[in-house]
């Protein structure tokens, strides 16, 4: 059984594919556009087939959005902050 540290991990990494994938995939974004609450957000990605939180996906926007200090107004950054995931 994994401890609760791996299955941090592996969450974690499952955040990082899927903001990879909805960085490059408008279609995947789109499924996203009815969303009304972060258990419906966290219910797509699921099905989807990943798995995280969102405390963790929130993290690691942080993380990787760290030392940014132009943000452009498009792509996966724009879509989260207009998706209710929080």
């Amino acid at each position: 059984m994994p401890s609760s540290k791996e299955n941090s991990g592996m969450s974690m990494e499952s955040a990082n594919r899927f903001l990879e994938a909805v960085a490059y995939d408008e279609a995947l974004r789109n499924k996203f556009e009815q969303v009304d609450s972060p258990e419906d957000f966290l219910r797509i990605s699921e099905q989807l087939g990943y798995s995280f939180t969102t405390a963790e996906l929130m993290a690691l926007a942080k993380e990787q959005s760290m030392g940014v200090s132009v943000r452009r107004n498009t792509g996966v950054w724009k879509w989260l902050r207009g998706v209710k995931w929080v």
